[in-house]
């Protein structure tokens, strides 16, 4: 996703990609060297890694952040608070049901640090989980 980033926006933000194995960040930044060393080396790209669910505030504050899988509505205030005023959080969400739904939502970030919410679309997406339980395979 972080190529993605780079790849189809030409501006000068940072793009940071966070990945809660070692394994998994080492390889993206494999992967990613193959066709953006020059973003890599200069900073302007990076992979870190973290728990996801945690944001990464050290290059914060952030204009957008995605979450790149469904995640619980308990991460929402932790990743508005890493975002500048109309920065925008995008990414699927667990039903808030109970069901085993979920949903695509931005959240837009306002000056006195709430948010709006717009729904944008049903999706369904693997879980944003802790690394133990990606390990095991839950």
């Amino acid at each position: 996703l972080p190529s993605t980033f780079i790849t189809h926006h030409t501006y000068t933000h940072r793009v940071v990609g966070i990945e809660h194995i070692k394994e998994l960040a080492d390889q993206s930044v494999v992967n990613l060297e193959k066709s953006h060393k020059s973003k890599l080396e200069s900073g302007q790209m990076k992979i870190v890694c973290g728990d996801g669910r945690k944001g990464y505030e050290q290059d914060g504050p952030y204009d957008a952040i995605h979450i790149g899988a469904a995640a619980d509505e308990s991460v929402v205030p932790i990743l508005l608070e890493q975002l500048n005023e109309n920065g925008v959080l995008l990414g699927p969400f667990n039903s808030s049901m109970g069901s085993s739904s979920q949903e695509f939502r931005s959240y837009v970030r306002k000056a006195d640090g709430s948010a709006k919410m717009t729904p944008l679309m049903g999706v369904q997406y693997v879980p944003l989980t802790a690394e133990a339980n990606q390990r095991a395979g839950r």
